[in-house]
């Protein structure tokens, strides 16, 4: 399931012509901003241990001209894990983030929000 996904944001890449600017979770003053490359989705979420792992609780807004869905999320100091939901049913890795294993044999994206 991970690896079709990967693979199948590459296959976005290559047919956008080039690789979008870096998608990487930033830390803001008012919470974290995350992005995600889906210029075809129809819709994009994110799920992670800030929302119970509930796909329904945070839909990101987009795409832009660019195909970059985005939301920011007012988290909590501490490492959250997390996956993107595109379309409702296809769970992605962060491509611009780094991971860890879940404790399952898969991987969760992860960002760390300092004190």
């Amino acid at each position: 399931m991970y690896n079709r996904a990967i693979v199948n944001m590459i296959v976005l890449l290559l047919l956008a012509g080039c690789a979008p600017k870096s998608t990487a979770p930033e830390v803001l003053g008012s919470g974290v901003r995350f992005s995600f490359f889906a210029p075809s989705a129809t819709s994009v979420a994110i799920a992670g241990s800030f929302n119970q792992w509930d796909p329904e609780q945070a839909r990101l807004t987009g795409p832009d001209k660019n195909g970059i869905w985005t939301i920011i999320l007012p988290l909590s100091t501490g490492r959250h894990e997390y996956h993107f939901v595109i379309n409702n049913s296809e769970w992605a890795l962060d491509p611009a983030a780094p991971a860890i294993d879940d404790g399952f044999e898969g991987k969760n994206s992860f960002v760390i929000v300092p004190p």
